[in-house]
């Protein structure tokens, strides 16, 4: 994934979890940094796009922030997360046993330079933002549970 998008006039931003050591992927070019962990908001802000492997987490952020992705699924709920996504117009989605970094780079591209991505992203951000927040479904809960009543439809 960082040997496609590096070449790209990109600033890319790869975190590889607690458990592995940044040097261990080598002196990078200076548009890369490899973090351990950095928190999701913080970067998807300042992003343009998202290139990861479909997890629910990076998905919905990247959704909130109206981002267009990249996905290549490994596993558990990815595959899921990926084909929707590519059914809604917001991602682009590879096969993980089959892409190079020239078929990551030239996706990549292709999402960040066709608009219609941002544009169907863009949508489901503002279809996020009139949802009621964890606060709301808190609250619901603890009426629910008072009450023993369901929640009515109206």
């Amino acid at each position: 994934m960082i040997a496609g998008v590096s070449g790209l006039p990109v600033n890319v931003v790869v975190t590889v979890g607690r458990e592995i050591d940044p040097a261990e992927l080598g002196d990078q070019p200076p548009n890369v940094r490899v973090e351990r962990f950095i928190p999701i908001a913080d970067v998807l802000a300042r992003s343009d796009l998202v290139v990861s492997h479909g997890g629910s987490g990076t998905v919905i952020g990247a959704l909130a922030f109206g981002l267009p992705q990249v996905l290549i699924p490994m596993g558990a709920d990815q595959p899921l997360n990926a084909d929707r996504c590519q059914a809604l117009g917001v991602a682009m989605v590879l096969d993980a046993m089959n892409s190079t970094a020239d078929t990551i780079g030239a996706a990549t591209a292709v999402a960040l330079r066709d608009p219609s991505y941002r544009a169907k992203a863009s949508l489901i951000r503002d279809e996020i933002t009139t949802l009621p927040d964890a606060r709301s479904a808190g609250s619901l809960l603890e009426r629910v549970a008072r009450t023993r009543t369901p929640m009515s439809r109206t």
